[in-house]
């Protein structure tokens, strides 16, 4: 089984080979640098002897000698103390006259090749310049390079002295750093291991600073807090779609019961089964809006969606909805521009509009009045739908919740017509069109739902 390298290790040893690759080009750099000023500095040195020197040679009988005079005499004491290697070569190579340890010199030495060269001697490496005097021969000055030697010894010394100690500390510093980087990514792994649907209260609430590692924390803290919100949302639907489909399996139990209890007339057997079909209309109901709630969370069908006049639909919704208007008496009005149009799954969004001029229905008073109107907003590309009515109204701390599921502002379930779920309905299909569901209501004086939605949707 191959072993796994923790990351931290991983990147202490990448920063460290990041870290020793710059050390390594530095160190070369400034080897090579200093090594070049040190012989530029060697050679400049050797042309300033050259000129002192050419200025006090005299040319006898076609042969270069040195002028004996006492300034040439204090300048060869102090090249002498110096270690300069100084020769005078006449034009056949032949050596008229030198001091220094000039011997240690190859008396073969290729005088007219170049003014420089770097020679290997049994004392060292030396650097020669070769200055030629006319006709009459050349001058050789020789320095040796010793002491550059020791100081580029030196510094190499150093440098192998002082990388390893850099990588070392490096290696430390960065495993550490590595290390309490990466302890939220730890805390992270270990609650995460914990989590379970029991413990979603859990939280890192670590106070780090906003870098990657710091919205890394928020966001799995905003994840377990989305999570445990749904988690419980889930839990009420459950409990709430168990109890809404209890309730007509337990009339329809209730009316066996009663039914078979003695004998009866067929009347009464008729009657039993009427509402036991009625009990039946109203789970099928229930379920059946389950299961669009169910798809529309899942699968919305955007391939689906086409152009269409928002008038067209609304006649198909008060074309649906008339009796229930008529058994109430309540008048609806429509206003809305004959060539508005919408981009959306025409069925899904009917359905929308028919739950929120349903509900204005339901809770409006007989002989009221609901208002359907619908315009274009062209500074947002926004299209608003609304539904209007003068019914009882609802109070602020139950707006936000009109939209779960199950939730009525009548709490006398049993006595209200519907499931429960129209409103839920409506919003998941105005979400899935990209668009907003809104509010607003006054108690005894009605409500305001406002449909708000894209005037063009992309398509899947």
């Amino acid at each position: 089984m191959k072993k796994i390298v923790p990351i931290r290790i991983k990147l202490t040893l990448w920063y460290v080979l990041f870290l020793g690759v710059i050390l390594l080009a530095f160190s070369v750099s400034i080897y090579t640098i200093l090594s070049a000023q040190l012989h530029s500095e060697a050679d400049s040195s050797l042309r300033i002897v050259s000129s002192q020197l050419l200025a006090n040679i005299a040319i006898v009988q076609d042969y270069p000698l040195f002028k004996r005079t006492v300034e040439m005499e204090s300048l060869t004491n102090r090249l002498l103390a110096e270690g300069f290697a100084v020769r005078l070569m006449d034009s056949s190579g032949d050596i008229v006259e030198g001091f220094g340890p000039f011997g240690i010199l190859k008396a073969s030495i290729e005088l007219a090749d170049r003014e420089f060269a770097s020679i290997s001697t049994s004392v060292g490496v030396w650097r020669i310049f070769t200055l030629q005097i006319g006709q009459w021969g050349w001058l050789q000055v020789g320095e040796s390079l010793s002491s550059v030697r020791v100081a580029l010894f030196r510094l190499s010394r150093l440098m192998m002295l002082i990388g390893p100690t850099i990588i070392i500390l490096a290696l430390l510093g960065g495993f550490y750093m590595a290390k309490k980087s990466l302890e939220p990514v730890e805390r992270i792994t270990l609650l995460a291991e914990e989590i379970s649907v029991e413990k979603l209260d859990k939280r890192l609430n670590l106070t780090l600073p906003n870098d990657e590692l710091g919205h890394l924390a928020s966001t799995f803290d905003g994840m377990l807090a989305r999570l445990e919100e749904s988690v419980k949302k889930q839990r009420q639907f459950t409990s709430d779609a168990a109890h809404e489909l209890r309730t007509p399996l337990t009339a329809i139990r209730s009316i066996v019961d009663v039914t078979l209890h003695r004998d009866r007339e067929s009347d009464e057997y008729v009657n039993a089964l009427v509402q036991i079909e009625n009990e039946i209309e109203r789970l099928t109901s229930i379920i059946d809006d389950l299961l669009i709630i169910t798809r529309l969370e899942n699968n919305f069908p955007k391939g689906d969606f086409e152009i269409f006049p928002v008038s067209v639909m609304i006649d198909d919704v008060l074309d649906m909805i008339k009796v229930l208007a008529e058994e109430k008496n309540i008048e609806i009005t429509k206003d809305c521009p004959y060539d508005l149009e919408i981009t959306g799954n025409r069925k899904h969004l009917s359905r929308a509009l028919f739950n929120l001029v349903d509900n204005a229905i339901k809770y409006t008073p007989e002989g009221g009045r609901v208002r359907i109107a619908a315009g274009s907003n062209h500074s947002a590309k926004k299209i608003e739908i609304i539904v209007e009515d003068n019914g009882i109204g609802i109070q602020s701390e139950e707006i936000d919740r009109i939209f779960d599921r199950f939730y009525r502002v009548d709490k006398a379930r049993s006595q209200t017509r519907g499931t429960g779920l129209g409103l839920s309905i409506a919003r998941e299909i105005v979400k899935a069109h990209e668009g907003l569901i809104s509010v607003e209501s006054t108690p005894g004086e009605g409500s305001t739902f406002k449909i708000t939605l894209p005037s063009k949707i992309k398509k899947l």
